[in-house]
């Protein structure tokens, strides 16, 4: 994996993919366009990165060790199994909030199996899966867990936590008075889907002021 500061042409060509592989998935975005989002000169990917297949290996590489240093200490710093899932969950939300390039790249590449698929799977997916189901397999042990299974309950847990965040135009659109990017209902996400996969009562999370949202009646 490259590491690069903020400002060196590989950082800034790793943030221009993912922004560009995210908008348009891997046979779409292109070269020119990652470059003149970065600010560089084309023939920079392939001086830093030898290919465009390289720079997408390299920038969902990235992308996924941004995501294990933000559930790790989260999860460590947690007490008993309960409150380590708790954990894992609340810190994948706010994750998904801050990068929806992650499950806009996974939601394009998920579709149709192909040799990226069975990349990320082997490379990223497989571990992030045995993660999560691990944690669930002991907390299975507890009565009070929904008996959820475990393929089921990490499907959840992935589209509950992300989907509002690849769909914000969508969310925007349903709701303007919605920001999907508040901190606070960035929090009341992940509190009601820890409360809705644990079996617990789902708190009350913060009403925008203003909003009745009645549903409107079918078009004639």
């Amino acid at each position: 994996m490259i590491k690069a500061d903020a400002t060196s042409t590989p950082s800034k060509l790793l943030d221009a993919a993912l922004v560009e592989f995210a908008a348009h998935g891997y046979d779409a975005a292109s070269t020119r366009a990652i470059a003149a989002r970065a600010g560089v000169h084309q023939p920079q990917i392939n001086y830093h990165f030898s290919s465009k297949a390289a720079l997408w290996r390299a920038a969902v590489d990235h992308l996924f060790a941004q995501l294990a240093a933000d559930i790790a200490p989260a999860v460590t710093a947690a007490g008993d199994d309960r409150a380590r899932f708790a954990a894992a969950v609340r810190a994948f939300v706010h994750f998904a909030a801050a990068h929806p390039e992650l499950n806009r790249i996974m939601v394009h590449e998920s579709t149709v199996e192909s040799d990226r698929l069975r990349w990320l799977v082997d490379t990223h997916v497989r571990a992030a899966f045995a993660f999560v189901t691990s944690m669930w397999h002991t907390l299975r042990t507890d009565p009070a867990t929904p008996p959820i299974d475990e393929t089921v309950l990490y499907y959840l847990l992935v589209g509950g936590a992300s989907l509002l965040y690849v769909n914000a135009a969508e969310a925007r659109l349903l709701r303007p008075d919605l920001d999907p990017t508040d901190p606070s209902l960035i929090d009341a996400h992940a509190d009601a889907l820890v409360a809705l996969l644990l079996g617990l009562p789902v708190p009350s999370g913060p009403e925008p002021a203003g909003t009745d949202h009645p549903i409107p009646p079918p078009r004639s």
